[in-house]
């Protein structure tokens, strides 16, 4: 009876710690980034301006505009939350954007790069990297 009721102690301590728990919807985090990288290999700048903060919105569609005219596309591509706080989140992804000039594709990887993603107005908006 003693060993019935330490276990149903340890989940019920179990499930209300989780129930406590604070989580961000991580999804909802790398969603900004993701529709980013999709900008630019369609070369949507009308996207950029509706996932980006206001701060980094002209350094976003530089980014677009280095790629218009040149035929692109995301490989292996994948993003996930590295950090987060309360209205921050850093975004790391994997993968590159293969860009084709003519016969000649270049790959620009995207390991190295970590997304400053920020709510604001109740929204995640990418704010740099």
């Amino acid at each position: 009876m003693k060993k019935t009721i330490i276990w149903a102690s340890i989940f019920f301590c179990i499930i209300l710690l989780s129930a406590c728990s604070k989580k961000t919807d991580s999804s909802e985090a790398t969603k900004p980034v993701e529709a980013f990288y999709n900008a630019i290999v369609t070369q949507n700048r009308d996207r950029v301006s509706s996932i980006t903060c206001a701060d980094w919105e002209k350094d976003a569609m530089r980014e677009v505009d280095a790629f218009m005219g040149v035929k692109s596309e995301l490989k292996d591509f994948s993003c996930s939350v590295s950090s987060e706080e309360k209205d921050e989140t850093v975004v790391t992804c994997k993968g590159s954007i293969a860009a084709s000039y003519g016969t000649e594709v270049t790959n620009f990887p995207l390991e190295n790069r970590s997304h400053k993603v920020i709510k604001e107005q109740g929204e995640w908006h990418i704010c740099g990297y």
